[in-house]
């Protein structure tokens, strides 16, 4: 608009210079036969200059005000996230040692019948299958205990590439998951981090794991790291996926909120809550039919120093 208005202007000048337009206040003074053209000239240069400057400004600030409002909301949806995983871990605390206690019990008390009672097919086939169920019912609440209150790390120097080559190769021999999905590493050398590694495993492999269970048949997961300013390294992972709406991404890190069949729907609200120690988080990135992308931004060191 204001390049536009620069021109209009410069137009109006033009004219007012070959008496077109032929302004009132100038007849008056006689000064139009005395208007030297230089002095035209240098009035619209200066006028298309400033106007074009002041476009340009104007696009700086629409676009500084667009990316301040992007990251403002982004802050207010972790803020809202995090303050329901607050609430929720605080509840889900005392509701795991309830449930662990008498599973435990019941686990105990069906290996002791089964050791002490005289052995029939029909009723070991009955007790396998409670203890089975309860086998897993333990690996549940163990997941949301980590979820409820994950446990504090030990702090450690991490070589980024050394850590991530190595859950992925863990990852790749996967009978499931491993053998249909090709990944790919881009890692930066030299980049150190502080986490715990066990922490950081245990997020990258969930990431990895989750964009795998996205991909139907064959595909591609990408793993890069690079250094950011700030003393900041970046971990991206990528898949090739169904990808996922607006709606879906603002529910992935809910506890027990999953698209999978058999899924428990904890892997990334574990991350998540990993994470939270860390402060630090996942951004993500998706469109349907073409895959998603995860961002981790952990703290960088030199490790010079």
């Amino acid at each position: 608009m204001a390049a536009f208005c620069s021109i209009q202007y410069g137009i109006l000048i033009d004219l007012e210079y070959y008496r077109i337009v032929d302004p009132s206040f100038f007849q008056e003074s006689g000064s139009i036969s005395n208007y030297p053209w230089t002095l035209v000239f240098f009035k619209v240069m200066i006028t298309m200059v400033a106007c074009f400057a002041v476009a340009f400004l104007s696009g700086l600030l629409s676009e500084q005000l667009r990316r301040t409002k992007k990251e403002l909301s982004a802050m207010k949806e972790r803020l809202e996230r995090i303050e329901k995983m607050a609430f929720l871990g605080e509840m889900a605390a005392g509701v795991t040692h309830e449930i662990k206690n008498p599973l435990a019990s019941l686990a105990g008390s069906i290996q002791i019948l089964r050791k002490e009672i005289s052995y029939n097919p029909e009723h070991d086939k009955l007790m396998q299958i409670v203890l089975r169920e309860t086998d897993r019912l333990n690996v549940l609440v163990n997941n949301f205990l980590l979820f409820a209150k994950p446990p504090v790390g030990k702090i450690e120097r991490v070589y980024l590439e050394d850590a991530l080559s190595e859950t992925i190769k863990l990852f790749e021999k996967n009978q499931d998951t491993g053998q249909r999905v090709s990944i790919i590493s881009d890692f930066s050398s030299n980049i150190w981090v502080e986490m715990d590694p066990v922490h950081l495993r245990q997020v990258v492999w969930n990431i990895i794991l989750n964009a795998a269970e996205a991909i139907e048949g064959e595909g591609l997961i990408k793993v890069k790291t690079y250094p950011l300013k700030n003393n900041t390294a970046c971990i991206e992972v990528s898949d090739t996926g169904c990808g996922m709406t607006e709606k879906l991404i603002q529910s992935i890190f809910n506890p027990f909120f999953t698209t999978k069949p058999s899924g428990t729907g904890l892997g990334l609200s574990i991350v998540h809550r990993i994470l939270e120690s860390y402060n630090t988080w996942l951004e993500v990135e998706s469109e349907v039919g073409k895959g998603s992308k995860f961002t981790l931004k952990l703290n960088r060191i030199d490790i010079t120093t």
